[in-house]
């Protein structure tokens, strides 16, 4: 599955009929919407205006950014 890269913007897409996708737009401007993790289905298009058109219309909420963790926790024992 396509992950989320650092440089990316979350969001999450609230449509029309309900529905509500988790997505992020890259550092390039790129928005991606992901319509079901199981199946690793995801939509894109050239920006977010553009995703929220070809979906039918519907409203973007816009994500608080998160810390990137620089390097996973020590294991018990592990030297740091």
């Amino acid at each position: 599955m396509t992950e989320q890269p650092s440089a990316g913007r979350a969001f999450r897409l609230y449509l029309s009929h309900g529905l509500v996708l988790d997505g992020w737009v890259t550092a390039s401007g790129r928005a991606v919407a992901v319509e079901d993790l199981e199946y690793e289905l995801t939509a894109s298009a050239p920006s977010v205006e553009d995703l929220v058109r070809g979906y039918g219309g519907g409203r973007v909420q816009w994500l608080p950014p998160t810390p990137q963790h620089q390097a996973p926790p020590a294991q018990q024992g592990e030297r740091r």
